[in-house]
């Protein structure tokens, strides 16, 4: 009797599935505007990981960075930072969805105007946002 062949499950290709090719990046800051008085930066790298998490579905934060930022308001002063760089990538129709887009933006606003700076930094895609007005919508 010829022995039978284990059967074998078809598997399907890794990268099949899953995609997600936006890169969203947010500089979460260390000091205020001022380049001197210290942020409760650890706070706020958790919330944007939560934040991202529950509207993406996940984030990775890099350790300290260095940093500069001009700011033209004060006539050009330059403010030395250690930002943690955040990244999350998502889905093109999820990054268009104006519920997450809305959600994304109120935490940028309150991280600027709570942490008191003068600009917030994300990337999204290719294209850098310079975030200034932080009033609440």
């Amino acid at each position: 009797m010829p022995k039978k062949r284990p059967q074998t499950r078809r598997r399907r290709p890794v990268l099949s599935r899953g995609r997600k090719r936006v890169l969203v990046v947010l500089f979460v800051p260390s000091v205020e505007r001022d380049g001197v008085t210290a942020i409760d930066q650890p706070r706020w790298v958790d919330d944007a990981l939560e934040m991202f998490g529950r509207v993406f579905g996940g984030a990775t934060a890099y350790p300290k960075a260095q940093g500069i930022w001009r700011d033209d308001e004060r006539g050009g002063a330059l403010v030395k930072d250690e930002p943690v760089v955040v990244h999350c990538y998502t889905t093109p129709a999820d990054i268009q969805d104006s519920r997450k887009l809305a959600e994304l933006g109120d935490f940028c606003r309150r991280m600027g105007r709570d942490a008191r700076q003068g600009e917030v930094g994300l990337v999204v895609g290719d294209e850098y946002f310079a975030i200034r007005d932080f009033a609440e919508e």
